[in-house]
């Protein structure tokens, strides 16, 4: 996978997460394991894509 694509992923992880945790929040009477499921993909999301970043935060010098 390219690294756009995987920068595409990481995205549609946080929205995906931040989707569900703000479904969880508005809507009465959905379960606290929408809210966990939620937070869990933003986390991982957050994750994959901090790490490419600091993967890639020098290559601007090689240029």
């Amino acid at each position: 996978m390219n690294e756009s694509k995987k920068q595409l992923f990481n995205g549609i992880l946080i929205i995906i997460g931040g989707g569900l945790l703000v479904y969880s929040l508005t809507v009465t009477g959905t379960s606290i394991y929408t809210q966990i499921v939620g937070l869990m993909v933003l986390m991982i999301g957050a994750y994959r894509a901090s790490a490419h970043w600091a993967k890639h935060k020098d290559d601007h010098l090689d240029e």
